[in-house]
């Protein structure tokens, strides 16, 4: 079997499937609370902020039930809250750079930042959060 074959294989795998399904439901809540807070021009660090922390709370909910079928615990949600950190920390250096480095709008940027939050998320949540010990 080749390296795409079985890339493809393990990218319909069910648990892959339903975690960017429900990435796509996160991301379209996150960017738009994002993108809405930005066009009533709020700065983009606080409009990132108000959509993480918004989103990490939407998030938890939605990858620990539909994803990972875990009963939704106080230790679950410490380590959630922790590999959020670290994704908005990057995301807000990432940001900053695009914006500030490359002059482009904040649009654009956070939207360049989601392919690269969506992998970091994947490895946190699997290999991290969510890791049957």
């Amino acid at each position: 079997m080749t390296l795409i074959q079985r890339t493809c294989v393990k990218l319909l795998d069910p648990k892959i499937l339903k975690f960017l399904v429900t990435g796509v439901l996160n991301t379209i809540f996150g960017y738009s609370v994002y993108a809405g807070l930005i066009y009533i021009n709020r700065p983009y660090y606080i409009a990132l902020f108000i959509a993480t922390v918004s989103g990490v709370i939407f998030n938890y909910f939605s990858f620990g039930s539909i994803v990972f079928q875990t009963d939704n615990t106080w230790r679950i949600f410490g380590k959630f809250v922790a590999a959020y950190i670290v994704i908005y920390v990057a995301n807000t250096l990432l940001l900053s750079m695009l914006t500030n480095s490359f002059h482009l709008n904040p649009y654009i940027g956070q939207a360049i930042c989601i392919p690269l939050n969506v992998l970091a998320s994947w490895l946190l949540m699997n290999l991290w959060v969510y890791k049957k010990d």
